[in-house]
């Protein structure tokens, strides 16, 4: 297939490219590219085709979506602890050039959108664990934006005949996560260790995260090339909660280097747990397990020191 994964250069988006290369499709990024070199798609240079633009540019959006029978759309200017304070910024920069970007797909030909939302932020207060017929009570703008942006997807398979699928993905980790970002304790936590900075904690026992292991994630999201007419709503977790200070354990058993930390309350902004159940995911790919935290967590430690750690 010819697919388009927009934020491709990414974290989500790169090990997405890199499962969607491995199984032979032709391969368009759209990125901004500042430097005309990409973060963390080099290795496939030559490969495939990198555009350079930005997602609010209808004319870059156009040139990218020619002749392509797929879009993954990765494109976040956002993060949950960004928008708590000012939810403008989701109408602007994430809702309303979704619609734009749906609206210039629909003219393009393209025949399905992927979509991720947040399982961690669509949900809201729940008993866990929570599956795709729970009703979403989103608290947070990031979620209310995610959520909507869902909305507007089934609007435009309904209007349009633009079929879509929306995977609810908990909390991915790994390689090439942003760790300058408020988003992805795990990523954030590391490089403040190789830093030399205390680590700060929000939560406690009762704080419950769904963790899932980036490359997980993006094997499963292939699940939508199986048929470009159909659409869906899907959970993407591991099904298992562990707490802050159950992750805070595994660092301190994996970390080679001693760290402090500081516990603190949980912020407002932070859902107080979330789980999925995503069982109606899994069983389409039998025999499929995610992979250990406590073994990709070292893993993704190993990642860190060899790319961030200045010695």
């Amino acid at each position: 297939m010819n697919i388009l994964v927009l934020g491709g250069d990414g974290f989500i988006g790169s090990h997405v490219v890199d499962q969607l290369v491995s199984m032979g499709h032709e391969i368009t990024v759209f990125d901004r590219f500042p430097y005309r070199t990409s973060r963390n798609l080099e290795h496939h240079r030559g490969g495939i085709r990198f555009i350079s633009g930005e997602f609010q540019n209808r004319n870059d959006l156009v040139k990218a979506l020619s002749e392509k029978d797929i879009v993954y759309h990765f494109v976040s200017a956002t993060s949950p602890a960004e928008s708590w304070n000012d939810p403008l910024i989701e109408v602007e920069e994430s809702i309303r050039s979704s619609i734009m970007f749906f609206e210039l797909a629909v003219r393009q030909g393209v025949k399905k959108i992927v979509f991720p939302s947040s399982g961690g932020t669509v949900y809201g207060p729940q008993n866990l664990p929570v599956d795709e017929n729970t009703l979403p009570r989103p608290l947070s703008p990031y979620g209310i934006a995610k959520l909507t942006t869902e909305h507007f997807l089934n609007y435009f398979r309904v209007h349009y005949g633009i079929a879509s699928d929306i995977y609810r993905i908990g909390n991915p980790y790994g390689s090439r996560q942003p760790v300058m970002r408020p988003q992805g304790v795990i990523a954030v936590w590391m490089h403040e260790i190789l830093n030399g900075s205390e680590i700060q904690i929000y939560g406690d026992n009762t704080t419950l995260r769904d963790y899932i292991y980036i490359k997980d994630v993006a094997y499963l999201m292939s699940h939508s090339l199986i048929n470009l007419m159909s659409s869906d709503v899907y959970n993407l977790g591991s099904g298992v909660g562990t707490s802050i200070m159950q992750l805070l354990n595994i660092f301190q058993q994996v970390v080679d280097i001693p760290f402090q930390y500081r516990i603190h309350e949980k912020r407002p902004s932070d859902n107080s747990s979330i789980v999925l159940d995503s069982l109606k995911l899994m069983k389409l790919f039998p025999g499929f397990r995610c992979q250990k935290l406590e073994e990709r967590i070292e893993e993704t430690w190993t990642y860190f020191k060899t790319t961030f750690h200045k010695t």
